[in-house]
């Protein structure tokens, strides 16, 4: 039985993969958590998604849910969570791309396993498995601290043109 150096993986080919470890780079994650919260512009900023910390292939975030994210039974519309789920495990790959690339969410699989109603969601992101050219993330999100929305997805990167 052979074993591969730690450093590396191959994804069947011949060609060793980076870890996650060596595909981070603090400065981009760095850029995310600075662009955050109040003026930060788009569906992050109307989600009130605010990141919060970055590990290597880790990403936590929290929202704030309100009035106008609601059903008129008062539980946080499904698509509010998807937004903000496709979000956090869309930019938890950023800081393990090469500069210049963009990733695009690809499929997404959502698990609805509590209400959620007015207030702050937290949300945890992980990087399972990242190729150049693909990684599968899983989200999760929290509120009041139990479990509401378990996600896992995929995402292409693209390069530059």
């Amino acid at each position: 039985m052979t074993t591969e150096p730690r450093s590396h993986r191959t994804t069947g080919g011949a060609v060793p993969q980076p870890t996650i470890e060596e595909r981070y780079d603090q400065k981009i994650a760095d850029g995310f958590l600075a662009a955050t919260g109040v003026g930060a512009g788009g569906l992050p900023e109307y989600l009130g998604i605010e990141h919060v910390r970055f590990e290597p292939g880790r990403l936590w975030c929290r929202a704030t849910v309100r009035e106008e994210h609601l059903t008129p039974f008062g539980n946080v519309h499904g698509g509010v969570l998807a937004a903000i789920v496709d979000h956090v495990t869309g930019i938890v790959v950023y800081p393990l791309m090469k500069r210049g690339q963009w990733a695009a969410t690809t499929e997404v699989k959502l698990n609805y396993v509590a209400p959620v109603q007015v207030g702050v969601v937290e949300t945890e992101s992980t990087v399972l498995a990242m190729t150049n050219r693909s990684a599968v993330v899983r989200g999760e999100v929290y509120y009041q601290g139990r479990l509401a929305c378990a996600a896992q997805g995929t995402l292409t990167i693209v390069d530059q043109r």
